[in-house]
């Protein structure tokens, strides 16, 4: 390969590694009582998301030890801007046809939530 060509494929595979993704990360405060509820749930929305288009990855995380309040963190990825705005959408309309309102059911079950965006990339 001639170098104008290997400086090609650096530069393309630098646009790659670069690439900005979108992260929603929810963090809860979930009581005891509350908690097999909020996974079922959980695990209901999980399953839906991941069959959408530009979902990267998502993971549960349950606190076992530290000082946060926050004992439940989720998070997922999505490819970029353009998908996770279209997963939005989605997401609200099944919540609609199901005649589910995650705020009314965090209510009901005292769950505390705060719902963050991030852009990432490698580094």
């Amino acid at each position: 390969m001639s170098p104008r060509g290997d400086s090609v494929n650096n530069r393309a595979d630098a646009q790659k590694e670069y690439k900005m993704e979108k992260i929603l990360i929810d963090t809860f405060v979930v009581p005891e009582e509350s908690k097999a509820a909020f996974l079922e749930q959980t695990r209901k929305v999980q399953g839906f998301i991941r069959t959408l288009p530009g979902f990267v990855e998502g993971f549960l995380y349950e606190q076992k030890d530290g000082e946060s309040r926050n004992n439940f963190l989720t998070t997922a990825v999505w490819e970029n801007g353009e998908a996770f705005e279209n997963a939005k959408r989605a997401v609200a309309i099944e919540f609609q046809k199901q005649g589910f309102n995650p705020q009314e059911t965090r209510k009901q079950l005292k769950i505390e939530g705060v719902r963050s965006t991030y852009e990432r990339s490698p580094y």
